[in-house]
């Protein structure tokens, strides 16, 4: 007895185009999504880490470590600033590739987004650099075995009212803390391939970065030539002690005096292209 044979002429079609509305389509559309959202993590990451950097050679405090070091001011506003511009901002071609001291003053993405952070339908992750919260600040190390020799030392004047040790300051911790709020909570894809699309809101990236670091600074090679020289002994009034004693030598020997050095301060500096 024959079996009767059932043709099925485009079933396994149906079945592709079932699978493929179901099944790929949200699996690749979920790839992509997954894809740029480890580069939103990875970015989050290298603004905090570059936003600490800042923090450590850019000072804005008070005291008289501010005075002498006024060249190397920046705020925390200025740094979030340039966290934006140089981190989220299209920096793909044209001037947004270069950076530039005036993004400090620059509160605004003004070349729009990162162009990789948008969905499939091409909507941004972020309208604006208002999803993104810089905090930032600086702390005194709980254990700081240099605070009581620096204020002795302070106490002792050489010569004039200056202190024999430099102004520098305690709180030489550099905190951070960025945030980037409700990414792609603008996102209708997204919305759909939620598991609640009512409950979708974005999602939040945080990421926390700490140096510690010896309080130095990024361009204030006069203010740091000034801090230093109140640790050298000839700067303090004793320079003269020393060209008395060079001047005696003078007859005995009429070389080697002139080979001596009285209060030379030598200033490291942070190379120019770095200063940006």
């Amino acid at each position: 007895m024959k079996t009767p044979v059932t043709r099925a002429r485009g079933q396994a079609m149906v079945e592709l185009l079932v699978a493929a509305l179901f099944i790929l389509i949200p699996l690749f559309v979920g790839i992509a999504a997954v894809g740029k959202l480890i580069d939103v993590r990875h970015t989050t990451d290298m603004a905090a880490r570059y936003a600490t950097w800042e923090r450590t050679v850019w000072y804005d405090g008070g005291g008289d470590f501010a005075v002498l070091n006024e060249p190397n001011r920046k705020s925390d506003a200025a740094i979030g600033n340039e966290v934006a511009a140089r981190l989220l901002n299209d920096r793909s071609a044209g001037a947004g590739a270069v950076i530039r001291d005036s993004d400090r003053h620059v509160a605004a993405l003004v070349n729009g987004i990162d162009p990789m952070w948008r969905d499939s339908a091409g909507v941004a992750y972020l309208k604006d650099a208002g999803g993104l919260a810089t905090t930032i600040g600086r702390e005194t190390p709980a254990t700081d075995v240099g605070k009581e020799p620096l204020a002795a030392l302070g106490a002792v004047a050489v010569a004039g009212p200056a202190g024999f040790a430099p102004p520098l300051p305690g709180d030489n911790l550099a905190t951070v803390r960025v945030a980037l709020e409700g990414v792609a909570g603008n996102s209708a894809v997204y919305r759909r391939l939620w598991s609640s699309s009512a409950a979708w809101r974005g999602l939040d990236f945080h990421a926390d970065g700490a140096i510690l670091s010896n309080t130095w600074g990024a361009n204030g090679k006069a203010g740091t030539r000034q801090m230093v020289a109140r640790a050298v002994p000839t700067a303090q009034g004793l320079g003269a002690i020393v060209q008395d004693a060079r001047a005696g030598l003078a007859p005995w020997d009429p070389v080697q005096p002139g080979r001596i050095e009285a209060g030379k301060i030598a200033v490291d500096v942070v190379p120019p292209d770095r200063l940006k």
